[in-house]
């Protein structure tokens, strides 16, 4: 029986009927498409070694990089485990009875509180990180694991549960009431953010026997001692909308998730679903006016001192919030969401943060997230609003330009100095002729070309890899070389 510390019970039965007809009931298996782009990175590969390295230049999320684990985050096998042991560091902050530990893997980390009679777990990590943590908690204190606080779905944070569940006592797991039904969207849509992901299709979960719901939940704010201590858990959506943070007051520490991450914030994911801005920067400015002394985050470094973390959550709120009312103001103002997004005047003051670096995705993103929450999917383009494969306006395009050739060319002329526009004629020409040798190898220059830019994140790095490796398999196949 779910024991709630608020009235969601309604809403978690309400969750388990909408969606447990929806859920997938098969795996999830990789497309034609999907399989071009894995023959293509391969080639990719062997071909230009530079763009592994270019594509690692701000890999690890704030913490150490694994290729091996970055592919396989779903996976438990020997190796993936391995390689997240032989890359787990532990840090602690605690003393002798109250342990405090932050233990770090390659892409996420995991905290560790030891309160009077148990140890409770802050997220869980990707799946291989439960198969260290069973090994490595021992060694931390002798008490029992009781308590998994999961601080929201996705796989980086509540996966390792799974090789936990078997302990004994089989621990309680904390989350908000909104956990439920946000997982089985995860579920649901399991092909989709699989290849988003690049994780493989067929270890995505398929129904919820594949993964750990919460036993204890909360609406908005729950306060609960565990182990003589007190916790609390507060839900402010922003990389999802049941995320939760947790702030214990009797040591001054709070545990943030993923609201704040060491660089700019990833609120702008153009490949998952819709975050939740102005949320993010009141989660914020929340916890700053708790006026905390150590913070330990789930990616990057932990950060110590009041006023080194006071600053720290209160820049990142000033920048989500400088974001969100520019979009706004100049939704009300009637501009274009194209015009919006590509003009943002991004001030100096957050340019030249280090906190704010944009690895993994830029303020244009995060300006499109913004439209796009309070908005509808129209761009505001009149002959956009209805529906036409792309394929159709690039054939168009091909056309009118002269053929391939003439597009190549310009292309090829518009890359060093406009690479966002060589890029959109790079993909007039792949679909618009997809089986043209010359409109694949244009792709692939000018992607790779993309790629190779010293200020690409990595997210947007990602997806041109994707491009360039799908049109080198293409380009393999028509002209039958390796």
């Amino acid at each position: 029986m779910v024991r709630s510390e608020a009235c969601g019970m309604k809403r978690l039965i309400l969750a388990a009927v909408l969606f447990a007809s929806t859920a997938s009931a098969h795996e999830f298996v990789p497309s034609e498409d999907d399989k071009l782009a894995m023959q293509g990175r391969a080639i990719l590969a062997r071909e230009h070694p530079d763009v592994m390295r270019h594509l690692s230049r701000n890999d690890g999320f704030g913490g150490a990089s694994a290729p091996l684990i970055a592919r396989q985050m779903l996976s438990t096998a020997p190796e993936v485990v391995a390689e997240a042991r032989a890359k787990m560091t532990v840090e602690s902050y605690g003393t002798p009875g109250k342990g405090l530990w932050l233990i770090r893997f390659p892409y996420v980390n995991v905290a560790v509180v030891e309160t009077g009679d148990q140890l409770v777990l802050i997220d869980s990590g990707y799946a291989s990180v439960g198969e260290v943590l069973k090994d490595v908690l021992p060694t931390l204190s002798p008490k029992p694991l009781k308590t998994i606080v999961l601080s929201h779905v996705h796989v980086d944070h509540a996966y390792g549960a799974r090789a936990l569940m078997g302990l004994t006592p089989r621990p309680d797991v904390i989350a908000s009431d909104v956990f439920p039904a946000m997982m089985d969207k995860e579920i649901r849509l399991g092909g989709s953010i699989g290849r988003f992901n690049n994780q493989p299709l067929a270890l995505q979960p398929t129904s919820r026997d594949d993964v750990v719901m919460p036993n204890i939940t909360f609406r908005d704010r729950m306060e609960r001692t565990i182990g003589g201590e007190k916790f609390v858990f507060i839900r402010s959506p922003g990389e999802t909308e049941e995320q939760i943070w947790v702030w214990l007051p009797d040591r001054k520490t709070i545990f943030t998730a993923d609201y704040y991450q060491g660089f700019l914030p990833n609120a702008g994911n153009g490949k998952r679903i819709t975050r939740h801005i102005t949320e993010w920067a009141q989660a914020f400015r929340q916890m700053a006016a708790l006026q905390p002394e150590l913070m330990l985050p789930m990616h990057n470094a932990a950060v110590r001192g009041k006023g080194a973390i006071g600053d720290a959550l209160t820049l990142n709120a000033q920048a989500l919030e400088w974001i969100d009312n520019y979009v706004v103001d100049r939704l009300n103002a009637g501009e274009r969401k194209d015009v919006i997004a590509a003009n943002v005047p991004w001030p100096e003051k957050f340019a030249k943060a280090p906190l704010l670096d944009p690895e993994y995705n830029r303020p244009a993103d995060i300006a499109r997230m913004v439209a796009r929450r309070w908005t509808g999917w129209w761009d505001d383009i009149p002959s956009h609003f209805a529906a036409l494969p792309y394929e159709a306006e690039a054939r168009e395009a091909v056309r009118l330009a002269g053929g391939v050739e003439a597009l190549d060319t310009r292309a090829r002329e518009l890359l060093p100095t406009q690479p966002m526009l060589a890029a959109r004629l790079a993909d007039w020409a792949q679909y618009g002729a997809p089986d043209d040798p010359r409109a694949l190898r244009l792709a692939i220059d000018v992607y790779l070309a993309r790629l190779a830019e010293p200020d690409m994140p990595v997210q947007e790095s990602t997806i041109y890899l994707d491009v360039a490796a799908r049109a080198r398999a293409r380009l393999a196949a028509i002209e039958g070389a390796p």
